[in-house]
Order: C-alpha cells, then structure tokens, then sequence
C-alpha cells in the first residue's frame, strides 16, 4: 500500500527497516536509465547510485558507497545542494537547475529528491534524480536570444520608417542648394560633401535595418548577369575614385541570361564590392567576376536547394583576409569590425542569396585578401513579365 505525505512518499514494506536489492528487476531497470539516481540514508551516507549516475558525476561507484555524500559527491554542485537540503527540511526538492559541480561550465542539470519511508517514520531512503539537460537549456536561450532579435528588429523597423522620410527630404534639399548656391571657398564645398556623404551613410543604415526586418520574398526574372556587376561599378566609380580604389570587371557576354531578382541580387553585390573596398588599401584594387559552375565548390557548402549548375559572382580584395575565427559568424547579425557599421549588410546579403535557394561564402585569395562567393542557381521558375 502507498500513502502520499506531503513532501514525500510512504511506501509500506515487509522489511522492519528501508533496505534495496541490487539482485531484483527493479534496480535493473533503473540502472538502464539515463537519468542519475542516488540513494541516500538518514545520515547522509551512499547506499548506491546507478550507472548514469557515476557517468553524469564521474565518480566510482566502489569507491563512494557507505561514504558521506557531502564528502563524496561535488561540493557546490546542484546534487550536492538538493540532498543537503532535503535533509535538512525532511522535504522533497523538486525541479532544481544548476550546475553539476557549482562551477561556470556549459553543463545543466536538472535534480529533484524524494523521500521513501516505511511503516518506521525513522527509516527513510532519500532517493535523488537527476539528468543532463544542457541541450535543452541552451535552446531554450537561443530562443530568448531570438525572441530579443524579432522585438529588436520590430523596433528597429519601425524607427527606420520615421527616420528616411525626413532624410531623404534632408539629402534633397542638400543637393538643390548645392546647385542653386554659388560655392565660393574650398571650405563650402567640402562641407557639403560631408553633408551628403553622412546622410548617404545613414540612408544605408536604415536600408540595413529594414532588411532585416523584413525580407521581400524574391520576383525571379530573366535578366542578363552582366548587367547587375555592371550597375555597380557605375553606382561605386566615384567612391571608389575618392579612395583610390580601382573596381574591375570584364563582361563575358558568352554567359546566358539566368532566373533571379535583379534588385536584390544587386543588393548583395553592392554591399560586397562595398565591403571589399573598405577591406582594400589605398589605391589598391576590387575585381568582380562572373563564372558558370556546373559542380559544387571544393572549399564550400552548398545547401541541397544550391545544387547542380549555377552562376556565381565572386568579389576580391587586397586586404588583409578573414580570419578563421571570424569566417564562424561572419554571416550572422551585428558582426562587425568597422566602426561605423552596422553588422548587417552580410546578414542581409546571406538571407536573399538563402531568399534565392543560393549560397554565400568567403575564402582566401592565397594572402592576397578575401574572396566572397555569391552562387545563384539556373533552373528556378522565374516571374513572367
């Protein structure tokens, strides 16, 4: 017969006092678990633990049954608490999170206690149980962390439509003045190019931050690939004049038209070569080229929709290339080292190319700088006109 008390679980047994058998089935079974189990007696000492146990711990079982548990077990640790309190209370404990060996470590432990009595109140086992849930405590961070993002990027949205209506009013009337007054220093012109340059800057800032927000699902149409490198190098020329920075490129009108959205996919390429020409030294150079790959890349890896014949652009610089450690989360949001980024441009980038069934990627150029890929796949139905 079983009695609930609060707090613990009376368990009527034929034995004058609360023993277990290591022989029976029962423990079997619990030796089979995942979960760690510990056995307790009233004061304080190992009368078994279970495999899982010894493995979660990384103890012995030989060398800690009969011993106290507070000499045996981790100090600090959350096993280690949960037994300690709930022989002091005469209390079960119930759903304690915390580290195995009250350390800073990755590992999560979830534990809980009960007590097991016979007809003898005084004969009491307190069983512990206890498992690894370190996956789920670290999805469930991510998903706070992404929670923040989404409330972030709601912010961020909404704070960007009220700012590029007014600039775009701000950089039209900078430009009408600069037509209509007669620039008579020096001085007066390189103010005005600060004027425009700065809300040039902030303009793709706010681009940034409603594409992320947002992404537009892509409207794929036939369009001829050289046609999106080219736009660039003209939107770029005089940047990259200011800079010293030389952006080459050489048609291939041998390439046939592919399936894609000329916006966006222009999109990704201005922010690379623009990315390239900050990475470049002075006077160094930019080259943009565009090549067919009918096999996947050796150095790269392409999801299961990027497969099979593609066209891919690649964008070099003369920089100093990406480190390894960075090559890890370069594509992910707010990763940056330039001071006036915003960390997005290559997180935008990433999401149109995957918006696309495409793939984006950085490697090497031997030393030479970096080389960053953006392949778009042929054969997708495009948007008829």
């Amino acid at each position: 017969m079983v009695r609930k008390e609060t707090g613990s679980h009376t368990i009527s047994m034929s034995h004058t006092t609360v023993s277990h058998d290591r022989d029976r089935v029962g423990w079997e079974i619990i030796d089979s678990l995942r979960m760690g189990v510990i056995l307790i007696d009233q004061k304080g000492r190992i009368l078994d633990l279970n495999d899982a146990a010894c493995r979660l711990l990384g103890l012995s079982r030989q060398s800690i049954l009969g011993r106290p548990a507070s000499d045996s077990l981790p100090r600090g640790g959350v096993v280690s608490e949960v037994i300690r309190q709930t022989l002091a209370d005469k209390r079960a404990v119930t759903d304690r999170i915390g580290s195995p060996h009250g350390e800073d470590e990755p590992c999560t432990f979830r534990c809980r206690s009960m007590l097991l009595r016979s007809d003898k109140k005084d004969d009491a086992i307190l069983a512990c149980h206890f498992e690894d849930v370190s996956d789920i405590a670290n999805m469930e961070a991510e998903v706070k962390q992404l929670d923040r993002l989404a409330t972030i990027g709601r912010f961020a949205s909404g704070i960007a439509h009220e700012i590029r209506n007014p600039l775009m009013g701000i950089y039209a009337g900078v430009q009408y003045l600069q037509k209509t007054i007669v620039l008579d220093s020096p001085e007066q012109t390189t103010t005005f190019k600060i004027i425009r340059d700065e809300v040039e800057r902030l303009n793709r800032i706010v681009s940034d931050l409603l594409g992320a927000a947002k992404m537009p699902d892509p409207e794929l149409r036939e369009v001829d690939p050289n046609s999106i490198p080219a736009k660039v190098v003209t939107l770029l020329k005089d940047e990259a004049a200011e800079k010293g920075i030389r952006i080459c490129f050489e048609p291939d009108d041998s390439l046939p038209p592919i399936g894609l959205d000329p916006d966006l996919a222009h999109q990704v390429l201005l922010n690379l070569v623009r990315n390239a020409m900050q990475a470049s030294p002075d006077n160094g150079t930019v080259t943009i080229s565009i090549s067919l790959s009918a096999t996947n890349p050796s150095a790269g890896f392409l999801p299961g929709d990027a497969q099979g014949p593609g066209l891919e652009f690649r964008v070099r610089d003369e920089g100093p290339g990406v480190p390894d450690k960075s090559r890890e989360t370069i594509f992910e949001p707010f990763q940056t080292t330039k001071k006036s980024g915003t960390g997005l441009g290559l997180y935008v980038s990433y999401q149109i190319m995957e918006k696309h069934g495409g793939a984006l990627w950085v490697e090497d150029d031997e030393g030479k700088g970096a080389v960053f890929t953006a392949r778009f796949r042929y054969g997708i139905p495009v948007t008829p006109e």
